[in-house]
């Protein structure tokens, strides 16, 4: 996550790029300096406004993965059946009947395992699967941090529920593990994340429109800015296939 400091300065430059380049860009085609001045500030507040919802929203979904990521910490320091205790102690206190086997949890003809550790392979699958036929339940729930290789069996109809989706389910009964233990922060470079592989389609869209800007009125300060937004592209695609590349080696080891 960004401090608030690296979202300023981020906000503060981007509007500024925006607002030079829509403002020579408005500057060719409208002689009067002011009305290009208003044009290039309502553009500029414009893509801002939409930059913002959207920074908003992925915002969300960041604050929702890093709260999933936090449940699966705490519950790894907890016994393996830790998950289907909170799970039927939840449904338990809305009034439901339901029991408890082991990693399972059972409410009327359906089944739920929560696998937390570890996502089960295709044979673990098929024995939770057997475990759920075995206590007469039509419908299996998998809950796991990662999507597990389910086989289909006729009979039984097999969902899963994981990641972000099991958080908001233990959220939403209250069954989530109270915190105790926190993860280590990771430290990244100071420079990580302004060459990563998303800033790639806004440095060539700013070389562009800076290019486009100093073509129409022959500036050589645009034409400068287009050509350091068109080498920031070109470092973040290098630093981007470096990192792919490390992160093939590692996964092949």
């Amino acid at each position: 996550m960004k401090s608030k400091f690296a979202k300023f300065i981020d906000g503060t430059i981007g509007a500024l790029l925006i607002f030079f380049a829509a403002f020579a860009i408005m500057r060719y085609f409208i002689p009067a300096t002011d009305a290009a001045v208003f044009c290039a500030v309502t553009v500029t507040a414009g893509l801002c406004m939409l930059t913002r919802l959207r920074g908003k929203k992925k915002g969300e979904l960041l604050r929702i993965s890093k709260a999933a990521d936090d449940m699966f910490f705490e519950f790894m320091f907890l016994p393996d059946n830790a998950p289907a205790v909170k799970l039927a102690d939840a449904l338990k206190a809305k009034g439901e009947n339901a029991v408890r086997h082991g990693n399972g949890v059972y409410l009327n003809n359906t089944a739920a395992y929560c696998c937390f550790n570890n996502p089960p392979d295709q044979g673990a699958c098929a024995r939770l699967i057997a475990k759920a036929k075995h206590y007469s339940a039509d419908k299996l729930i998998i809950i796991s941090k990662a999507p597990p290789p389910v086989p289909q069996v006729d009979g039984i109809d097999i969902a899963t529920v994981c990641g972000d989706d099991a958080y908001r389910l233990f959220a939403s009964l209250n069954a989530l593990p109270e915190r105790k233990y926190a993860e280590t922060a990771k430290r990244h470079g100071a420079f990580k994340n302004a060459f990563s592989r998303d800033k790639i389609l806004r440095y060539l869209v700013l070389a562009f429109s800076f290019f486009f800007a100093a073509w129409v009125s022959r500036s050589v300060i645009t034409f400068a800015c287009s050509v350091l937004c068109a080498a920031l592209a070109v470092i973040s695609v290098a630093m981007t296939a470096v990192h792919a590349v490390k992160k093939r080696k590692e996964n092949s080891v």
